[in-house]
């Protein structure tokens, strides 16, 4: 049994997930981004996370862009701005939030003094 057919349908996914995303860039630009990462994993043995690093590499590469396009910039002077925050959410990587969770000390907040 191939896993083409699965991989493919992967991949259309995470071009209509960062369309929905995106919605200024059009969606066969977001195609193009995908291809261009999907390429990367081309003498890859093991497949099952492809389109999850695709996706990843692809979201980090438009979000890049976006804030590069979107840097307001000052005419009179010249420079460039602070850009606007984006409206979306941060997405925490699990491992570090684990173990973010499990780390203690003074320098993080505990002051030693045990709990009374």
């Amino acid at each position: 049994m191939s896993t083409k057919p699965d991989e493919d349908r992967a991949i259309d996914e995470v071009v209509s997930r960062l369309s929905e995303k995106f919605p200024a860039l059009s969606p066969e630009y977001i195609k193009g981004v995908v291809d261009e990462e999907l390429h990367r994993f081309d003498g890859g043995r093991v497949r099952d996370f492809v389109p999850v690093l695709v996706e990843r590499a692809a979201k980090q590469r438009l979000k890049a862009e976006a804030k590069a396009v979107d840097a307001p910039t000052d005419a009179a002077t010249g420079s460039g701005g602070p850009a606007a925050p984006v409206d979306e959410p941060v997405e925490l990587d699990p491992m570090e939030v684990d173990r973010r969770s499990r780390q203690s000390g003074l320098l993080l907040g505990d002051l030693g003094g045990g709990t009374d």
